[in-house]
């Protein structure tokens, strides 16, 4: 079963960058990653195993400065 974990925050060229080592450094396997930016806000949707979305979500919200954070059946 799989998550999706939605991130908004600025739009600056280091969120994807900062997102993927939060990934990475948790041995987080992503299934797909889908990118969409505005003017003002990039939106990250991830797709993740089911059992590291919520703490992977916290885990971003913390160590990462974006908008939001949160997980999606």
């Amino acid at each position: 079963m799989f998550e999706k974990v939605l991130v908004k925050g600025q739009n600056d060229e280091t969120l994807l960058p900062r997102v993927l080592r939060v990934l990475s450094k948790n041995g987080a396997a992503v299934r797909s990653l889908k990118m969409d930016n505005s003017a003002e806000e990039t939106t990250l949707e991830i797709q993740l195993d089911q059992l590291v979305a919520a703490q992977i979500a916290k885990l971003l919200a913390k160590q990462v400065a974006v908008t939001s954070v949160y997980t999606v059946m």
